[in-house]
């Protein structure tokens, strides 16, 4: 059998190594800044509630000792600090579940950051997403919807996330996104369980008119820590390697097929290049990104600007948190500190 990890893991140093030249070349040119004054993109985690309970959740959402702290007028205030600081051209709205903040309120977010030209991005599990929904949010400007669908069958789909019909209710939320005209992305979590339907979940993806689909395993964080059965070994690993570069052959032109990054690769491309972006929380914190257990500051306590000012825009250059990304084992993605990446969050 082709040694698949060995050869994803030699694409990924090289894309690396040139990646970090070609951004120290144009830095020392003047092409792009250093640093960014203010953040490209942002991910706003609306609320910590969530309608399922999925074993591989990386924030744990739903969990009753998770807060959520941020009402609606805090997220109306920080939409239009932003807007008055210069604006974002991605606004990521994710959860817990997005949907779950309201056919009204959440709009009103929106509508703010639209009106300065930023694009969206919304993460859902479909539960929620029907046709009201599609009515209310399609009049705003999308890189894409991204809908998780975890098997080509119901009952692997609804076993990992923990709600009957969840998997019906979510194929039946994709189909209205693209049949709407937004950008569908399919994501898909890979485990020793629904491996075997890696190419029946293509082909619903593309069924479902998606225009990506998003093929990755679970990751050693949050609620997976609970259930390690869904984790893949190194065979398994390899085997799904191999099967996501068949599809990427199969598909290509029709529909793109893309790996999920592990944390190793995904935090060293943040390391070598200027900072864009962050992630706001139910609870108020600016976490650098959700694979990274770093805090940089409150949007409750403090202005969103003055964070990113003092601590934001080159907080991946920090001491600690290249110590933590060099702790991480690029195979496992485990990092030696074995930190949750949720509950053990440290604030720099």
């Amino acid at each position: 059998m082709t040694d698949y990890l060995s050869i994803v893991q030699q694409c990924d140093d090289y894309y690396l190594k040139n990646l970090e030249q070609t951004v120290t070349s144009s830095i020392e040119q003047g092409e792009i800044p250093e640093t960014c004054t203010f953040p490209i993109a942002l991910q706003f985690e609306l609320m910590a509630e969530c309608n399922l309970k999925c074993l591989h959740c990386y924030n744990r959402s739903g969990d009753v000792d998770l807060a959520t702290k941020m009402k609606l007028d805090d997220w109306l205030s920080l939409s239009h600090h932003i807007v008055a600081n210069g604006g974002i051209f991605q606004c990521i709205l994710s959860g817990g579940e997005p949907l779950l903040f309201g056919k009204k309120r959440l709009p009103q977010i929106m509508d703010i950051l639209h009106s300065d030209g930023t694009g969206f991005v919304i993460i859902t599990n479909g539960y929620l997403l029907d046709q009201e929904w599609i009515d209310i949010i399609k009049d705003y400007r999308y890189y894409w919807v991204q809908v998780s669908i975890d098997g080509a069958t119901a009952a692997i789909h609804d076993s990992f996330r923990g709600v009957e019909g969840s998997w019906h209710r979510a194929v039946k939320g994709a189909y209205l996104t693209s049949k709407a005209g937004f950008p569908l992305v399919i994501a898909h979590t890979v485990t020793p369980r629904n491996l075997h339907q890696v190419d029946e979940m293509a082909e619903l993806s593309y069924a479902l008119g998606a225009t990506s689909a998003i093929i990755g395993e679970s990751l050693p964080s949050g609620r997976v820590e609970e259930f390690p059965e869904i984790l893949l070994d190194s065979e398994q690993r390899n085997q799904l390697y191999g099967k996501i570069d068949e599809l990427h052959k199969h598909y290509f032109k029709r529909m793109e097929i893309q790996r999920s990054s592990g944390v190793f690769h995904q935090l060293n491309r943040y390391r070598v290049t200027p900072n864009l972006g962050g992630i706001i929380r139910p609870n108020g914190d600016v976490r650098m990104d959700c694979m990274a257990p770093f805090v940089i500051g409150n949007v409750l306590d403090s202005p969103f600007a003055e964070i990113w000012k003092t601590k934001g825009a080159d907080c991946w250059k920090n001491p600690s948190v290249l110590n933590y990304i060099n702790s991480i084992d690029p195979i496992s993605n485990r990092s030696h500190y074995h930190y949750n990446h949720v509950s053990q969050d440290i604030i720099i």
